[in-house]
């Protein structure tokens, strides 16, 4: 009697198991970032925030120069993230872009030729990042994401004056007395703040899009999660 009672628990408590085994795959299949998966994206930069910020700055600019024109580097984004919970994902954020000014200065050079070349900035930063998955169904993943590490800055100067290494630069760069040499790196603090929103196209692939404060005002993107 006592062995029938034994065996009797014995396959309830595995009945038991199973079904929450069962539940348990139920709910990671109506996940869309799921509790020990790994996530990686690729994304790019659609509205990019150095260029708007250089396009605010063009009248202040031309006050020293003759003429500006300014063009676009691309804004790329490179992720990885680990969910920690089903609401709860740590990773890295690598992401890369800048601008490039062309510009004529009102000044001629030994050859009688006006001075004119390129200011090009470029930035790439890493920074570890959490995020918050505050939606999280089978399709939709709603999220806000905080991230903070080094950002790298590099000024570099091309003209087509052969007998300088340097340009006056209107704008008072202070320790450098308004002139920066042909390349110069100064690394900064970085950091970003976004929303964000996935829709699963797969179980393991989704279209993403973020905006906020980061290298650009908005990107969109691939996430692949393993």
């Amino acid at each position: 009697m006592k062995g029938k009672v034994f065996l009797s628990l014995v396959f309830l408590s595995m009945a038991n198991f199973l079904s929450a085994q069962e539940v348990n795959r139920a709910e990671v299949s109506a996940s869309s970032f799921t509790k020990g998966n790994s996530y990686i994206s690729c994304g790019y930069g659609l509205i990019n925030a150095n260029f708007m910020l250089a396009r605010t700055l063009e009248k202040s600019l031309l006050n020293g120069w003759d003429e500006v024109n300014f063009s676009k580097v691309s804004n790329l984004y490179f992720k990885g993230e680990y969910a920690f919970t089903n609401h709860v994902g740590v990773g890295v954020n690598v992401s890369t872009g800048g601008l490039i000014a062309h510009v004529a200065i009102d000044s001629l050079n030994n050859q009688n030729v006006r001075i004119a070349g390129d200011l090009t900035y470029r930035s790439w930063s890493a920074l570890a990042r959490i995020n918050y998955h505050f939606l999280n169904d089978e399709q939709w993943d709603l999220y806000a994401g905080l991230g903070l590490g080094l950002r790298m800055n590099t000024v570099k100067v091309t003209s087509n004056d052969p007998l300088t290494d340097r340009w006056n630069f209107p704008v008072n760069l202070g320790v450098f007395e308004k002139r920066i040499p042909n390349s110069l790196s100064i690394p900064t603090l970085g950091a970003d703040m976004t929303v964000g929103i996935a829709y699963s196209l797969h179980p393991s692939l989704a279209i993403y899009t973020e905006m906020g404060m980061a290298k650009s005002a908005l990107q969109a993107g691939l996430r692949l999660g393993f």
